[in-house]
């Protein structure tokens, strides 16, 4: 479900790097209309056929970067959601099972958010908010203090400084 989202929304969304084309180049048009093939492959995608059948993708290196991105935490999400914690969120062991269910589907949003045009720097967030969170967590006495209640006894009168109450 994750990834048939995630791939569906990058490869749909609004110049997302693998929109159709057009035009399909020859492995001649190279010399000839290498301006156009550069100005297309700038605005999404170029698709060049070389001389044995075989097609090659010219894009940005910025659309190449996200989608590769998208497809590794796409996956990732999917084993945590499955139950495993990979190595790279080896923190995620610090939250309990509602918590890390909400960490999976704000990290989705915010990735699907991305692979339509949100900077990756977007999820980068989530995921830093949340490893500072679990690590907060990691800690018994932090634990107990933010997840803990209050009662009358944490409480105390105290004289204000330099004289009456």
């Amino acid at each position: 479900m994750i990834l048939t989202s995630i791939v569906t929304i990058t490869c749909i969304a609004p110049g997302a790097p693998f929109m159709p084309t057009d035009t399909i180049y020859t492995a001649s048009d190279l010399k000839d209309r290498r301006t156009e093939i550069l100005e297309t492959a700038s605005h999404g995608r170029a698709v060049v056929r070389a001389v044995d059948g075989t097609a090659l993708v010219m894009t940005t290196l910025g659309a190449v970067e996200l989608s590769e991105k998208v497809a590794h935490w796409a996956l990732v999400l999917h084993a945590v959601r499955r139950g495993e914690i990979p190595a790279e969120l080896s923190w995620l062991r610090h939250l309990d099972s509602e918590d890390r269910s909400e960490f999976v589907e704000e990290a989705v949003t915010t990735l699907v958010d991305c692979a339509a045009g949100v900077p990756l720097s977007a999820f980068d967030d989530v995921v830093a908010a949340w490893r500072v969170t679990a690590l907060a967590l990691a800690d018994d006495t932090r634990r107990s203090v933010l997840l803990g209640g209050l009662s009358e006894a944490d409480f105390e009168v105290v004289d204000r400084p330099g004289g009456s109450v």
